[in-house]
């Protein structure tokens, strides 16, 4: 085996493990280990943790102290091109539909009609369908009213009755094109794309029960015990106090709206899905390079469809807000500078990730988790996945361990014995293995989850962990069919 492959502009080569990459890895978890601790012994704040960790990292692996703060700002500043957009029009978005009492009556739909056993299907079908278009991130923005606000109603904790959205999410991203680690992989293993969207979409939606409505029924279970650690951990009034239902809150006042209705929830959530979806299939539809095209291909990116969907809410759910401080001239303009304070933790804590992973890249983490897979000699989707997971876990980044163990597989892909769309399928298992402190992600669903570290690892690191086990089996069952 021989090549390389550049990720972030780093390249990774093929050879066997060193001491070097030892020391580098142990350096890793050292860092992982003071993260920890000052975060969860010391309760120092997620953010200040990072960047300690962060800069420790680097001095002990060997970055020359003069490029360590450019590595940590480069990363710093890349997650928050991709995300801040992405977040702030996601919490307008989120207050809008609170404020307007939409999301309330969509969840309470969700809850009514579907009952307490059929509520966990309910959010799986509603993650599912966003995911296949939209960015994870994207997806836990535009659900996260309708989450909260059918735990409210159902009593239940919102991380645990969020299990289902985000494993449908999560699945979606990593396994289905044209999300772009599942695309890249593809490109690398020449693989077709409708078998692979047609089996991607089994993997992911069996993956997805098993980490959504079977993962959230077992820890329910654990909840409900008394004295449980999940008990104490995932308290059922953590959004009480900031998210009332808008119909109770304006309930006996005079001059307030009706609330919005469940449709004008599913029309603002659904918008941005919808031009996302028109973006990827911009040249089907309008022919490729038309002016058409480019206008579809514009509207269809993530932060372009995005600000499109908050300008739409601001129109369709703005008038229907109950609170009287966001009516009358300016009223709105206040809604939207209110709506940026709840997600000025999680962009603080994001950007510490980010510097984090930035330095993780420079000291060459993926290069020594590719060197000690590449020794275990493994069969073909096994080290596939084992690839994809050793950098997931080393670096974090989902995107980046699909496409070094795709461009490292790439050149063998068809002397391999399996078919090149369930390589794809369990390189994309494997790059969602045990989300934990080094992946922006756990850091995002913590902080809009509010939870702390402990719980996190608990519930987003146990569901990561079971939609990357189950996709890999999925793959294996496939193979064996399709033989």
């Amino acid at each position: 085996m021989a090549g390389t492959i550049s990720s972030y502009n780093r390249p990774v080569n093929l050879a066997v493990a060193t001491a070097h990459d030892e020391r580098l890895l142990a350096c890793v978890a050292g860092a992982v280990v003071l993260l920890l601790l000052l975060v969860v012994r010391l309760r120092l704040h997620a953010a200040l943790g990072l960047a300690v960790a962060a800069f420790s990292l680097g001095a002990t692996a060997g970055v020359p102290l003069e490029k360590l703060p450019l590595a940590f700002t480069s990363g710093a500043g890349e997650m928050m091109g991709h995300i801040a957009i992405i977040l702030g029009m996601g919490a307008i978005l989120g207050q809008l539909l609170t404020s307007s009492g939409a999301g309330a009556a969509l969840g309470r739909a969700l809850v009514e009609r579907c009952g307490p056993k059929g509520l966990p299907w309910a959010l799986l079908a509603l993650g599912v369908l966003v995911g296949i278009p939209v960015f994870f991130e994207v997806g836990l923005v535009l659900l996260m009213p309708i989450v909260v606000d059918a735990a409210r109603r159902s009593g239940r904790p919102p991380m645990l009755v969020g299990l289902p959205v985000l494993a449908g999410l999560s699945a979606m991203h990593c396994l289905l094109p044209p999300h772009p680690g599942a695309l890249l992989a593809a490109a690398e293993y020449h693989a077709a794309l409708a078998p692979l969207m047609l089996w991607g979409l089994v993997v992911g939606v069996a993956s997805a029960v098993m980490g959504g409505p079977v993962l959230y029924a077992v820890l329910l279970r654990l909840w409900q015990r008394p004295g449980s650690f999940l008990k104490r951990a995932l308290p059922q009034d953590a959004f009480l106090a900031s998210t009332p239902a808008a119909e109770e809150a304006g309930a006996g006042r005079a001059n307030v709206p009706r609330p919005a209705g469940a449709i004008r929830a599913l029309v603002a959530i659904l918008l941005p899905v919808s031009l996302i979806l028109a973006g990827g299939w911009a040249d089907a539809i309008a022919g490729k390079g038309t002016l058409g095209s480019r206008l579809l291909h514009l509207a269809g990116s993530s932060d372009v469809a995005m600000v499109v969907a908050a300008l739409v809410a601001l129109a369709t759910l703005g008038p229907r807000v109950q609170e009287p401080g966001y009516h009358g001239p300016g009223g709105l303009r206040r809604l939207t500078v209110d709506s940026f304070a709840p997600i000025a933790s999680p962009l603080v804590i994001l950007a510490a990730a980010g510097g984090l992973s930035g330095v993780l890249r420079v000291s060459g983490a993926a290069q020594a988790a590719v060197n000690f897979a590449i020794g275990a000699h493994l069969p073909p989707l096994l080290l596939a996945w084992a690839l994809a997971a050793a950098v997931r876990v080393s670096m974090g980044s989902a995107t980046v361990a699909l496409a070094v163990a795709s461009g490292i597989l790439a050149p063998m892909a068809g002397t391999m014995g399996v078919r090149p769309e369930l390589l794809a399928l369990a390189t994309g298992a494997g790059s969602i293995l045990l989300s934990h402190v080094n992946d922006s992600g756990f850091w995002l669903v913590g902080s809009l989850f509010k939870i702390d570290v402990k719980a996190t690892l608990a519930t987003w690191s146990v569901l990561e962990t079971v939609l990357s086990l189950s996709g890999l089996a999925g793959a294996m069952l496939l193979a064996g069919v399709l033989k």
